[in-house]
């Protein structure tokens, strides 16, 4: 029996994370001297893991993948854009520490895609000429994983996390905001199941 435990243990070095939160944007400060805010947005997060180095404190490849549908923006302009949704994947590293543990606290880092896509129209009504925009995305982050010893067909745990993906590139407002690049915060709690 034990065996068999210690088994099961060391074949589990595959995560898929399902996650659900919230995305939100700082104002930015537009050129010409106004704000530009953004609305929460739901986001749907999945991540999947592969450990690489297992023991006491662990080290895993990951894939953080997030999105949110929308985000309205409100700017004191008619030639920029109503509502932005995101994007982002970013390959990075997980350290896990104390993973042997029920409660384990982690840190992740990592770099990868970030797309931004703007309203179809501007608020005068204007066609947007530049609805999608891509840009390199660094990811920064921490969490907690708590096991919960249950079985949905795979072991259970429960995951909370915060994650700033920081875009290297602005999205395109219609008009320009000061500064290139833009933290982009996502909350999330959810299930990670192990295989």
């Amino acid at each position: 029996s034990a065996g068999i435990s210690a088994f099961a243990q060391s074949a589990q070095r595959n995560e898929l994370g399902l996650l659900l939160g919230a995305e939100s944007i700082p104002q930015r400060t537009t050129a010409p001297g106004g704000n530009v805010d953004f609305s929460n947005g739901i986001i749907f997060s999945a991540n999947y893991a592969r450990l690489l180095v297992d023991g006491n404190t662990a080290v895993f490849l990951e894939f953080p993948f997030a999105a949110s549908p929308n985000h309205d923006v409100s700017i004191a302009s008619n030639g920029s854009i109503t509502a932005l949704a995101t994007l982002y994947i970013t390959p990075s590293l997980r350290v896990n520490f104390a993973h042997q543990a029920r409660v384990s606290p982690w840190l992740s880092g990592g770099f990868g895609y970030g797309l931004y896509e703007g309203s179809a129209n501007f608020r005068d009504g204007t066609v947007n000429p530049d609805v999608r925009n891509s840009t390199g995305t660094a990811q920064f982050g921490g969490g907690v994983d708590l096991r919960t010893g249950r079985k949905l067909l795979l072991p259970v745990t429960l995951r909370g996390e915060v994650r700033d993906y920081y875009t290297l590139n602005s999205p395109r407002f219609g008009i320009p905001a000061q500064g290139d690049g833009q933290h982009n915060v996502v909350a999330a709690g959810g299930i990670v199941l192990r295989f």
